[in-house]
């Protein structure tokens, strides 16, 4: 069964990559899909998640993964892309009423199923959200996303990780 794994990795943080380590082996494809969300003010393009995630992917050797973007409704994408599967991370209960909600309506708009994984909870935490406002008060946590991420950050905004 092929999945799609969506969401805005903006950018993609520690709890994106082991939801997408602890889900390959489970579907015969992962696609992790950089989704446009209207209503968050990107850190990265389009094309530097994308570059990231790609990067990541192959350093963890996931070959079943596939890296991709959509601009429309993820149902669509997935419906195109022969995915029955819509894969969402939940970090708290508190996300489930929403997910819940999304879950419902992605089925009625193309029949297709939700699972959920639950974050581990030494990274339920972590948001790409939380990551960008930190960035904002340069105060970023070492351990919220992987090195290759800090060092694009750092790149781009200079030393703001916390020992």
């Amino acid at each position: 069964m092929r999945a799609v794994f969506a969401g805005s990795f903006d950018p993609p943080t520690l709890g994106h990559l082991d939801i997408i380590r602890r889900a390959s082996p489970v579907f015969s494809q992962l696609r992790v899909v950089v989704a446009h969300n209207l209503q968050k003010q990107p850190l990265f393009s389009f094309e530097e998640r994308i570059d990231m995630l790609r990067r990541l992917v192959d350093e963890e050797k996931l070959t079943n993964v596939v890296i991709d973007y959509c601009d429309g409704l993820i149902a669509e994408y997935a419906r195109k892309n022969d995915c029955g599967i819509l894969l969402r991370s939940i970090r708290n209960m508190i996300e489930i009423p929403t997910e819940q909600v999304m879950a419902t309506m992605n089925y009625r708009l193309e029949k297709l199923e939700t699972v959920f994984m639950f974050s581990r909870q030494e990274l339920s935490d972590i948001s790409s959200t939380a990551v960008r406002e930190l960035v904002i008060w340069k105060r970023l946590p070492r351990d919220i996303v992987p090195d290759l991420v800090k060092k694009e950050i750092e790149k781009r905004y200079g030393p703001l990780f916390q020992d």
